[in-house]
């Protein structure tokens, strides 16, 4: 350190404690408790879909924004193992409960799209439609990642939930549109490059060598259909007669 100069002040990030006053009295609370608040605050008030189960599959968190997408109370699942009743009509595990039982096989079966995370070490992603959850049909998207104690043994897993409905709508009537576009695209036959035509009775000469007629060409390179008349000229050549005015 450079004399002179007085020495940098220390930060001290540590929590402080809480005095907390009800009716019994003053209550003082542990750096340690003050933590666990703020976790749980945290998870209360996350806009995203949060829930949280132990090594037993028991469901020990359940947000605000899980029941608003649920439609099932923390209340009723808090403590128990019935987590799946949100997102399906007969028993099955989540993604939290593949993690706690390290059983991988059947993912393709149970979801069209999944992985590992891309974010979380160890984490599963998975995504998909589903018919009823809340009430609504919603495409879904999960992400689950496991919470290990210091020494590595599982504490549990938090699973996290979005739904993306209205974008999947968005993008599958696009790509519903486009396989239109392609399909109507298939159908127009058009003419394009030289064409032998014969300057005298306008037969074209196709690919095979034969020379059709010019409708005939038409109708089967394209899907114009030709009506037969004939213009003022050619009614005079060929009815001359019917052609010339009445006398009155």
């Amino acid at each position: 350190m450079v004399m002179g100069m007085e020495k940098e002040k220390e930060i001290d990030v540590t929590l402080p404690c809480i005095v907390d006053k009800n009716d019994e009295g003053i209550r003082l609370r542990s750096p340690e408790d003050v933590l666990i608040k703020i976790c749980e605050n945290m998870v209360q008030n996350c806009a995203v879909a949060i829930f949280v189960i132990d090594s037993y599959h028991r469901v020990i968190q359940w947000n605000r924004a899980c029941e608003e997408l649920t439609g099932i109370k923390a209340t009723d699942v808090l403590g128990t193992s019935n987590h799946w009743t949100a997102f399906y009509d007969h028993h099955r595990p989540t993604l939290s409960d593949r993690i706690i039982d390290n059983d991988f096989q059947g993912l393709d079966n149970s979801y069209p799209v999944h992985g590992p995370s891309l974010l979380i070490p160890q984490g599963l992603h998975a995504e998909g439609w589903y018919p009823n959850v809340g009430g609504k049909r919603r495409y879904l998207i999960f992400d689950a990642s496991p919470i290990n104690y210091e020494d590595g043994r599982l504490l549990g897993v938090v699973e996290t939930l979005q739904d993306i409905t209205v974008l999947k709508q968005m993008e599958e009537e696009k790509e519903r549109l486009n396989h239109e576009l392609i399909e109507a695209l298939n159908q127009i036959k058009t003419l394009s490059g030289l064409i032998p035509i014969c300057a005298a009775c306008k037969k074209i000469r196709d690919d095979k060598g034969y020379w059709n007629q010019l409708e005939n060409y038409l109708e089967e390179h394209s899907d114009a259909v030709f009506s037969h008349g004939l213009c003022p000229e050619c009614f005079q050549e060929y009815f001359p007669d019917a052609a010339k005015p009445r006398k009155e």
